[in-house]
């Protein structure tokens, strides 16, 4: 029968499920969006109509039980650049996204251990017990996840210091662990316009309905030469 002391065994894989999304959220400003992986290759958008603000920025969270999905930060409002310089930019982030496969696996499967197979050994077994059941198949997976890093470290293009910090991360709290695909992305900023990718690499109708709240966003805002040149080069792009 559930009662509260039966709850409160559960408190550990809440407290890491928060420290999970914690670390998986992304304070960006007005003129920035989230470049979501998606399916067959392509992106989505991360964009709130509504976003919850702190300290003026949009927080905003890349999908939460999708771990082995990257998320990329980009600027909105920007001059659109010449295709040649926009396919070397989606080539770049391309060849990422393909050198991210074996952390994919490592991410997935630590987010199996900590939120599904730490919450069914608390029922089966008992907290204690699934802890230490769970603990001695995450470490493991973080000494995998570390020896991986420093593997595929160039084309992920981590540096012997950043490989050193995401390890210390992931030992020091596992629940930041699955979060491992989304991490290796956040070293990779976008700097061209993050509509103008998703025009070259959304699908038609993700891309449509975007624009169409980019335009109604645009549109809320104090009116200027240079948003309006970019309204139009939106209203082009559909």
């Amino acid at each position: 029968m559930w009662d509260e002391t039966r709850a409160a065994h559960y408190t550990i894989w809440l407290v890491a499920f928060a420290l999970y999304a914690y670390d998986s959220a992304r304070l960006i400003s007005a003129r920035e969006l989230l470049l979501v992986e998606a399916a067959r290759g392509r992106l989505a958008p991360g964009f709130s109509d509504n976003p919850f603000n702190l300290a003026g920025r949009a927080l905003l969270f890349g999908p939460l039980l999708k771990p082995y999905r990257a998320v990329f930060v980009a600027p909105w409002g920007k001059p659109w650049i010449g295709d040649d310089a926009l396919g070397a930019a989606i080539a770049a982030i391309g060849r990422l996204r393909s050198s991210l496969g074996v952390v994919r696996v490592v991410a997935s499967a630590a987010f199996v251990l900590v939120f599904v197979v730490g919450p069914v050994l608390t029922w089966w077994l008992g907290p204690d017990a699934a802890l230490l059941g769970t603990a001695a198949g995450v470490y493991p997976t973080a000494l995998a996840a570390m020896a991986t890093l420093w593997w595929r470290r160039r084309p992920l293009g981590l540096t012997p210091s950043r490989w050193l910090l995401l390890s210390a991360e992931i030992i020091v709290c596992p629940a930041f662990l699955p979060n491992l695909v989304r991490k290796v992305a956040a070293l990779h900023p976008v700097e061209i316009d993050g509509a103008q990718i998703l025009a070259a690499t959304a699908e038609p109708e993700v891309r449509s309905e975007f624009f169409a709240r980019l335009e109604a966003r645009i549109e809320d805002e104090p009116a200027g030469d240079e948003l309006q040149d970019y309204l139009a080069t939106l209203r082009k792009a559909r």
